[in-house]
């Protein structure tokens, strides 16, 4: 079946005020903290307590946060995502590297109960003295072994549900669960946004893109974007004047492969010192970082006036999660 089109096109500005919207910020879309993060199949988590904001400002309903756990799905990258999806997603994206296979075996080995870093760390001292700590943790995890869970963290032995378990072994079919999910969390966004994020392979990514739902409408200009039915629809999903404190790795800003939709040159060098992956915390203002924060400053890229009356009281009253 042909997929639904409009000849609607977005500027800049309603592009990233239609992403807000689908990524849950400017209008609520899920009730708890896991629903947050199996709609999105898995969200940045190189630092806890950013993916701990990032799932705050997106659900009130912290209950069910233990589902929560963290691992190396896909481009070597530290990801939050929930215990039902992260195995069979490290399967489908992770690139193992060849000639692993013997080393999979003995760091496995090694994880046998629930472990802090500094525990494992110990051991793979003694056992394997040649891998880096980071290599023995990303291999642990890319092979669907182990994850960081639970409150304090720990490096944890799971069996997870796999690609056979959850769809039959087809990576076509799991590939195009995922980029419906990534276009419902992340539209307007195009398919070349999904090969950046994932980096799936195009002879996984076309034939997926043959299988969305009808509720993914193909837009903009030559229908290169992809967004839900359901955002675009809604009145909130253009709200003005909207305000976010955003984590240091949320989506918003490392969920695309182009991130000028959401500032300019300038701000980008200020936000990504020396565009060597460190992110400071963004102020988005309407859709467009105005400002970065921290515990003890916040730092004016351009604020409009009511923005400058808004963002100190909501920094005085941030509070962030203990828990993921």
């Amino acid at each position: 079946m042909p997929q639904p089109t409009s000849s609607v096109t977005f500027s800049r500005r309603e592009k990233a005020r239609l992403r807000l919207a689908s990524q849950g910020l400017t209008m609520r879309r899920w009730e708890s903290a896991e629903d947050v993060a199996r709609a999105f199949g898995v969200m940045q988590g190189q630092d806890l307590h950013s993916v701990r904001r990032s799932l705050a400002l997106r659900a009130k309903d912290h209950s069910d946060a233990g589902n929560i756990v963290r691992g190396y799905p896909m481009r070597n990258t530290l990801f939050a995502a929930s215990i039902k999806d992260i195995g069979w997603i490290t399967e489908l994206c992770a690139k193992g590297r060849k000639g692993e296979s013997e080393l999979r075996g003995e760091v496995n080995k090694l994880i046998d109960r629930p472990l802090s870093r500094a525990e494992l760390k110990e051991r793979a001292a003694t056992t394997l003295p040649e891998v880096s700590f980071w290599h023995v943790v990303r291999v642990a995890m890319e092979s669907g072994h182990a994850v960081y869970s639970g409150a304090d963290q720990l490096i944890t032995p799971v069996d997870l549900p796999g690609l056979e378990e959850t769809y039959n072994g087809d990576k076509v079919v799991a590939t195009a669960e995922l980029l419906t999910r990534y276009f419902r969390t992340h539209g307007p966004a195009t398919l070349q946004d999904f090969a950046w994020w994932t980096k799936l392979p195009q002879r996984l990514i076309r034939p997926a893109a043959q299988c969305l739902p009808p509720d993914i409408i193909r837009c903009g200009e030559e229908s290169q974007d992809f967004v839900s039915a359901e955002v675009m629809e809604m009145a909130e999903a253009r709200k003005k004047q909207s305000i976010f404190l955003l984590g240091a790795f949320d989506e918003y800003i490392l969920g695309y492969q182009d991130r000028y939709f959401a500032m300019t040159n300038e701000v980008h060098e200020i936000l990504v010192p020396g565009n060597r992956g460190v992110f400071r915390r963004a102020i988005v203002v309407d859709g467009q970082v105005r400002g970065t924060w921290n515990k003890q400053a916040i730092e004016d890229l351009g604020m409009p006036g009511y923005a400058q009356r808004k963002v100190p009281v909501s920094y005085t009253h941030l509070t962030l999660p203990t828990k993921a």
